[in-house]
């Protein structure tokens, strides 16, 4: 589970629509002036576009594995900021898929920002800013992905996206430890946080708002806002936040959980432990081969830490203890907050790990492997379901472990607002894989949201579309996802004794008390990791 390529393979067969994001020579040219100098971006009939702005010099050199080191001015006068930057480096992948960055460099600290046209009748108007952080377990994706082209949503709702990229997999947070000559980790976490702030500072000259930014992330891109959500140095960087697809249990790693697979890195890359030197003279395309190489190996008796096998690491700086412990522990007043999940959320990662069917001896050795002491308890509630194929009550298990029911317990604490996504991602001539048929997947609901497949949606795709993308932007303007555009359905304020939750079908439901004897099983499980 956990290994990207399986979720590559839910929209293999949406690869025609590359098209739909090449550049129209027709653009437009577009010159913005900020304090570091001029950034040359394009307009096209639907919005202003500014690939690939610098907020950091370039993470290379003596600066691997060091903090990101906030630029001054760049080198020219004019940024061209018409193209994609390329994304940090991670392993290769299918060239034809939309979830395949096709350049890579370790020069990779850059934004996108998608501003929607010029509003003629009030043009001194500053609009709500939304900050997104991509998913790829840690280890993969970009910024300038097909699926994050956000022409359409912020031409649509009237609000400035930025998407940021950070340092990702072994060079964004492998940690050794405290000392001079090691890895302190965390890089990946600290470029988001200077992306953050270099929004803060610069987005008013694009037209947003600094004082209306809303952070929001999916999957790997949910638990880093999440981080960010429950750190009290980054509260007066944004006023709301939205965590999507969040898989919320899995583990940060501590230090002593780092020497394992730092020591087979090492071993991988010919370095020794604390020789700084050598992993730095070392390339990254040869960092990355290790890197793949070490994700094979067990690196520790907790089998959630191999799903995401390069995190952040609880150095009581950046990050002072596990999300769930966080949430919990809180101390200072939090804000407003969507949280939601999808209904089939672990579907493509459990196909992906297990390509054969999973026989009840083997459901039962696994979930031995998983639950240890709470074995028995978890086998009496989920008994193997019939003599056949088990890997769809697994999908259901580790949909509610990993993602649903930690969302309730950050839910129960913090959020304003709740949701289920589970609507398929389905459009004329472009349907699911297999695997995803008929179901919402992990990082299904991403085209959605943006609109970025509009043309290939379905009628009912596009209702889908234009609710989620209205709901999330009305939030980010009023931190009230129902308003200030009208929508027939009202999204209700959660409430602990009866939880109600919008559920994205078509049409869009209320439900109450999503998966709630389930979640309340999980509870009494526990969401620790001390078991291991």
């Amino acid at each position: 589970m956990f290994h990207w390529p399986s979720t590559e393979n839910m929209i293999l067969s949406l690869l025609i629509l590359a098209c739909l994001y090449q550049h129209v020579d027709t653009n437009q040219s577009i010159i913005v002036s900020t304090k570091y100098g001029d950034v040359l971006g394009y307009e096209t009939p639907m919005a202003r576009v500014f690939y690939g702005i610098p907020f950091a010099q370039p993470p290379v050199g003596a600066l691997r594995w060091n903090p990101p080191v906030a630029i001054s001015k760049w080198t020219g006068k004019v940024i061209n900021a018409t193209k994609p930057p390329p994304a940090c480096p991670q392993r290769s992948c299918d060239i034809h898929s939309l979830l395949c960055p096709t350049n890579i460099s370790e020069d990779c600290l850059y934004l996108n920002i998608f501003t929607p046209l010029l509003n003629t009748s009030s043009p001194s108007s500053l609009l709500p800013v939304m900050i997104f952080i991509t998913g790829g377990t840690f280890q993969f994706l970009g910024a300038s992905l097909p699926i994050y082209e956000a022409e359409r949503f912020v031409n649509t709702t009237n609000v400035i996206c930025v998407f940021i990229q950070y340092r990702l997999g072994v060079l964004g947070f492998l940690a050794t430890g405290t000392g001079p000559n090691d890895l302190h980790g965390n890089y990946g976490i600290l470029d988001q946080r200077l992306s953050i702030a270099w929004v803060n500072e610069n987005v008013d000259v694009f037209g947003g708002d600094p004082n209306q930014i809303t952070l929001f992330g999916q999957s790997a891109g949910g638990q880093s806002t999440a981080l960010h959500y429950v750190s009290s140095e980054m509260q007066s960087f944004f006023q709301a936040a939205i965590i999507q697809s969040s898989p919320m249990l899995l583990p940060f790693r501590t230090y002593a959980e780092y020497i394992t697979p730092a020591v087979f890195l090492a071993e991988k890359l010919n370095c020794t432990i604390g020789n700084i030197t050598c992993f730095r003279e070392t390339s990254y395309q040869d960092i990355i081969v290790a890197q793949s190489q070490v994700n094979g190996m067990i690196t520790s008796l907790n089998i959630l830490i191999s799903l995401e096998p390069w995190v952040p690491v609880i150095d009581n700086s950046v990050v002072h203890d596990q999300l769930m412990n966080t949430i919990l522990n809180i101390s200072f007043a939090l804000k407003p907050l969507i949280i939601g999940t999808l209904t089939d959320e672990a579907l493509s990662f459990v196909h992906g790990a297990f390509h054969k069917p999973v026989l009840p001896l083997n459901y039962t050795e696994i979930s031995l492997v998983l639950f240890r002491d709470n074995f028995l308890k978890v086998i009496e509630r989920y008994p193997p379901d019939g003599l056949g194929d088990q890997r769809p009550l697994l999908t259901r298990i580790t949909t509610q472990w990993i993602f649903a029911c930690p969302a309730r317990i950050f839910a129960r604490k913090t959020a304003t607002y709740s949701y289920v996504f589970g609507f398929p991602l389905e459009a004329n001539g472009t349907d699911n894989s297999s695997v995803c048929q008929g179901c919402a997947c992990h990082g299904d609901e991403i085209p959605f949201l943006f609109e970025s497949l509009w043309n290939n949606f379905t009628d009912a795709g596009k209702r889908i579309s234009e609710s989620l993308a209205t709901y999330w932007t009305n939030y980010a303007k009023t931190k009230d996802p129902n308003q200030p555009v009208q929508i027939p359905l009202v999204w209700p304020r959660l409430m602990n004794n009866v939880m109600k939750y919008l559920y994205f079908q078509d049409p869009v439901q209320i439900i109450e008390n999503y998966l709630k004897d389930d979640c309340d099983f999980w509870d009494t499980i526990g969401y620790q990791h001390n078991y291991f």
